[in-house]
């Protein structure tokens, strides 16, 4: 009963999200745009506005496992157009949230860097565009460490831990560090590879600070709580305007490169202007500035040489080939992220 009675009560807060946050006065002319916080420059939105006539109405989240519960619980009829994770893509598709794209709407999709036109998680870009792309790696304080920072074994060796460190709340990311480590890929299914991902996980959980989401955790190494821990480039990129000591790597070992994508909802209001909207950030004057504005990296190819000079040779934005090569997709795992589910619940529990 107390199983059933939580769910319930899960079941009904997130309804409730629903309903506070529901978009109102929907029309064909307002676009309704669910996207991560601070992940767009005002500016942007205000461009679009006067160009098309058309009104953005612009709701966020902290996490992709709430938009996808806020979406499952009704949304999906609120928006228009949602900037997912790469591997969220098909798993919304199967979901029917999302239609294939007509791509006849897009005229400027060739701008796209060919890399991104047939990408892992979506193969032929069948349901999603590109909205920007980072990676994932080690962001620390010089100044807190007392060692070498290129190994995923600072968060996994006690022998080889330069500093306190956190634990990124972020299931796939984290427990894919833990593979890299092991010598597996982020996206294995094999049971006994992931049952050490566990014991590591587990053994490192003891030895760190705790969890903490990406933002928060740079949050806490400006404020001196922690020394190190798992992060997104771009949001390093931004956090070190505050802190010149603030520094990221990617770890020797490899780990994630991934894009998020925007995507539309199958059942969502104006349609027309949500392919508008994506095919307006394809401009590449338009993608510059966004790329510019979250410190990522943009898809569009033809926005490069709009970017500032240090942007463009910044090896945290563009990471050189070399490097590229040892990144991997976090890709959808179908029913195999169970798996993944029962690792972190235990982790979490311990």
């Amino acid at each position: 009963m107390r199983r059933i009675g939580i769910l319930f009560i899960l079941v009904a807060l997130v309804l409730l999200g629903v309903f506070l946050f529901r978009p109102k006065g929907q029309g064909a002319d307002t676009l309704y745009f669910l996207n991560w916080a601070d992940f767009i420059p005002e500016e942007l939105i205000q461009k679009f506005e006067a160009e098309t006539g058309a009104k953005v109405v612009l709701d966020t989240f902290e996490s992709p496992e709430a938009m996808l519960a806020k979406l499952k619980a009704g949304a999906d009829q609120e928006f228009s157009l949602v900037v997912a994770p790469d591997y969220y893509v098909l798993q919304m598709a199967r979901d029917d949230l999302i239609a294939p794209l007509d791509k006849g709407k897009l005229k400027n999709l060739s701008n796209l860097d060919p890399f991104f036109l047939d990408p892992p998680y979506d193969p032929g870009l069948q349901y999603s565009i590109p909205y920007l792309w980072g990676t994932t790696g080690i962001a620390y304080r010089e100044d807190l460490v007392t060692g070498p920072v290129d190994s995923y074994a600072v968060l996994f060796d006690p022998e080889a831990q330069v500093g306190p460190f956190l634990l990124l709340d972020e299931m796939r990311e984290t427990i894919g560090a833990a593979l890299k480590y092991l010598g597996y890929s982020v996206n294995t299914t094999d049971p006994e590879a992931l049952a050490k991902a566990k014991e590591l996980l587990i053994a490192a959980k003891r030895r760190s600070v705790g969890f903490a989401g990406g933002v928060e955790a740079l949050n806490r190494i400006l404020a001196g709580d922690a020394a190190l821990s798992l992060a997104y480039s771009g949001d390093v990129l931004q956090a070190r305007e505050e802190d010149q000591r603030l520094r990221y790597t990617l770890a020797k070992e490899g780990g994630t490169l991934w894009t998020d994508a925007m995507v539309v909802l199958k059942r969502g209001p104006a349609q027309e202007l949500a392919y508008r909207f994506m095919d307006f950030l394809l401009e590449p004057e338009n993608a510059a500035a966004l790329a510019e504005y979250t410190h990522y990296a943009t898809p569009v190819a033809k926005a490069i040489p709009l970017l500032p000079e240090e942007m463009r040779n910044d090896p945290v934005v563009f990471p050189p080939e070399e490097v590229r090569s040892r990144l991997e997709y976090l890709k959808d795992l179908g029913p195999d992220i169970v798996l993944y589910d029962q690792i972190w619940t235990e982790v979490k529990a311990h």
